[in-house]
């Protein structure tokens, strides 16, 4: 009897042991599954991406200090969960990436241990399906993780409660080390979890994860090798270019994906408010603050997903959303709640949400059934291998690194160069990493991520100063088809003005300084046009021109900026005569305020090498903003323009 007893006692004392470690081992096949590792880039000159990668490694490499050298959409951290392969990053990469997708899979298994088994099986494999066909999976594994580490925080107890919030809070503070972005995210969130904590008498716990999440930020912002008193600029500027890509690199989706995405958004919405208002067993006023928080906590969610996956429409970014709900849905399944009509109809609603998402994502973004449902399996056995034989895979990835650096060879612009400073104006800076030159990048590398004036700004006054490159590898080639002389504005008055030819090769104008001076602007004319009418250059001589045009939103294009994107807005140039209209590009509003040259009309690199050569250039008689008759509502009728000459401060 007393044996018996003792078994039974064992027993009971190993189930929760087997609770935690049996989800925790399934974690590891899971996170096999989907794990972020890089792979090489092979498009150079298209992707942008494949610069952006590489410089992050630089900037790692380098010690470059993020708000002060360096503005990005991806933080101190951002290299180790980039879609493309670095050698100068690659075993951090291995084995940090590992321990970020193993948190977040041991936060999705303990989800599913804890509901039913059908219902655990379909996050797991929803999950799964969706990551392993996604090529860039790390916002999507970042936003389950602390989704299923957060629910656990709503609905765990005792040690298990405080585990839950201490990696909540790890996963938290990587993400927002790792995307600038994230933080504006992260921190809602947290402070949502917190307070749910103070309504459950555990606000020590709730002051301890807000405490130590700061102390993981700055301790992780030191560990990368920054200094601790950039951060506040970081911040700052990492502001200033979120607010910008949601302003200029807006793309419009598919309209398929634009009407599932809506029907989706009102189906999550109406699930998330059911089953948020109807958890927890606790009446009172606790009960429903605890509610509410929850409420808001789960929308936390659901906007940023929602504009992440529709500023920029395209396939990649869809994904995300799409993605996102069938693991939102699916996840809510450990909310208790009591059983009845509310129950029943959040089940409805979670099963539908699951079936549209899968379903479009399925049909606009994945390979052919056959394929995609099996990508976990081949996945898992493929990262299995390059962990356990981690030798072969980096001499793969840089096998191609090495391919890609005999094609990028400019032996011509190598020599000119030597080892002098450059910068590369345009998307393509990975040209000068693969053919080893001394890099000097400003602060917004890219020229298409220098969207707004402030960041137009940061990259002028780099140029001002004693940082400012020797030479510049100039590539005039704006991204979504915009407006040329609107990406990095300021940067290109400058070169125009201070510095001149050296060669040209690959695509590339070298240009070398000769000066550096300030430009003074001179107003000449200001006005109020109206949208479609012409804004008149004429009568202004050959002087080099200076346009800024200011685009209001109506209270509906507000809540259409707010929600999605702004409406697109087109530039048009025009000259008199038979061929009258010379370009009509995207042109985001936020671009058009901060400036542009105007004349003489500079649409491409051999425009920039004639204008450097002094053959007569372009140069428009008129500027018009151009609306679709179904944008116009979203716009301000009044335009106001300024119009100035550009002089350099040594009077040329």
């Amino acid at each position: 009897m007393e044996t018996a007893l003792q078994v039974d006692q064992e027993a009971a004392a190993a189930a929760p042991r087997r609770s935690v470690v049996l989800p925790l081992l399934a974690a590891v096949l899971v996170m096999l599954s989907f794990l972020t590792l890089p792979r090489a880039a092979t498009d150079l000159d298209l992707d942008s991406d494949a610069s952006l990668g590489e410089v992050l490694g630089y900037a790692h490499q380098q010690g470059l200090q993020f708000g002060t050298d360096f503005v990005s959409t991806y933080g101190p951290l951002g290299y180790v969960i980039f879609v493309y392969f670095s050698p100068r990053t690659a075993g951090t990469c291995m084995v940090i990436g590992s321990v970020f997708c193993f948190v977040a899979a041991a936060g999705l298994c303990l989800v599913a241990w804890r509901v039913r088994l059908v219902w655990g099986c379909a996050l797991v494999g929803a999950f799964l399906f969706v990551a392993t066909n996604v090529e860039a999976r790390a916002d999507l594994v970042m936003d389950a993780g602390l989704l299923c580490w957060g629910l656990l925080c709503f609905v765990e107890s005792g040690r298990r409660l405080s585990c839950s919030a201490a990696a909540f809070v790890a996963l938290a503070a990587f993400n927002a080390l790792a995307k600038s972005s994230a933080l504006f995210m992260v921190g809602p969130s947290l402070i949502l979890v917190a307070s749910d904590l103070a309504v459950r008498g555990r606000a020590r716990l709730g002051l301890g994860m807000v405490g130590g999440f700061g102390a993981a930020l700055a301790l992780g912002w030191m560990a990368a090798g920054q200094d601790l008193s950039h951060l506040g600029a970081h911040l700052i500027n990492a502001l200033a270019i979120v607010q910008g890509y949601n302003q200029t690199l807006g793309w419009e989706a598919l309209s398929l994906a634009i009407e599932s995405g809506l029907v989706l958004i009102g189906l999550a919405l109406g699930m998330l408010i059911i089953r948020a208002l109807t958890a927890f067993k606790v009446q009172g006023p606790r009960g429903w603050w605890r509610r509410l928080l929850l409420f808001a906590w789960l929308c936390s969610f659901l906007l940023p997903i929602w504009k992440h996956g529709f500023v920029r429409g395209d396939t990649g970014h869809l994904v995300y959303f799409f993605g996102f709900i069938p693991v939102l849905a699916l996840a809510l399944e450990i909310l208790p709640s009591e059983a009845g009509a509310p129950r029943r109809w959040t089940r409805m609603l979670q099963i539908a949400c699951c079936c549209l998402a899968l379903f479009t994502v399925q049909s606009l973004v994945f390979a052919p059934a056959s394929r995609s449902l099996t990508q976990p399996f081949r996945f898992l056995a493929y990262h299995a291998r390059c962990l356990l034989r981690p030798g072969e895979y980096l001499a793969s990835m840089n096998s191609v690194i090495g391919t890609n650096r005999s094609r990028a060879r400019l032996p011509v612009l190598s020599k000119i160069i030597g080892r002098a400073s450059v910068d590369v104006f345009g998307q393509r800076q990975i040209y000068a990493l693969l053919n080893g030159l001394n890099y000097r990048p400003r602060p917004a590398f890219q020229s298409y991520s220098a969207c707004n004036a402030r960041l137009m700004s940061l990259n002028e006054q780099f140029y001002l100063s004693e940082q400012a490159p020797e030479f510049v590898m100039f590539d005039l080639a704006p991204i979504d088809r915009k407006f040329p002389p609107l990406e990095d504005a300021r940067v290109l008055r400058h070169l125009l003005a201070n510095y001149e030819p050296a060669g040209a090769e690959g695509g590339f104008l070298l240009l070398k300084r000769k000066s550096s001076h300030a430009p003074q602007l001179t107003l000449l004319r200001e006005g109020v046009a109206h949208l479609g009418e012409r804004i008149d250059l004429r009568g202004l001589g050959e002087a080099q021109l200076w346009l800024e045009i200011g685009m209001n939103p109506t209270l509906l294009g507000r809540l259409r900026q707010f929600f999605l994107r702004p409406a697109p807005v087109r530039l048009a140039a025009w000259r008199q005569g038979v061929k009258g209209l010379l370009a009509q590009r995207r042109a985001p509003a936020a671009m058009l305020a901060a400036g542009f040259v105007a004349s003489p009309l500079v649409l491409s690199t051999q425009d920039v090498t004639d204008f450097y050569a002094g053959k007569d250039p372009a140069r428009p008689d008129s500027y018009s903003v151009v609306l679709q008759p179904e944008d116009r509502r979203f716009w301000q009728e009044a335009v106001p323009y300024r119009i100035y000459q550009i002089a350099r401060s040594d009077g040329h």
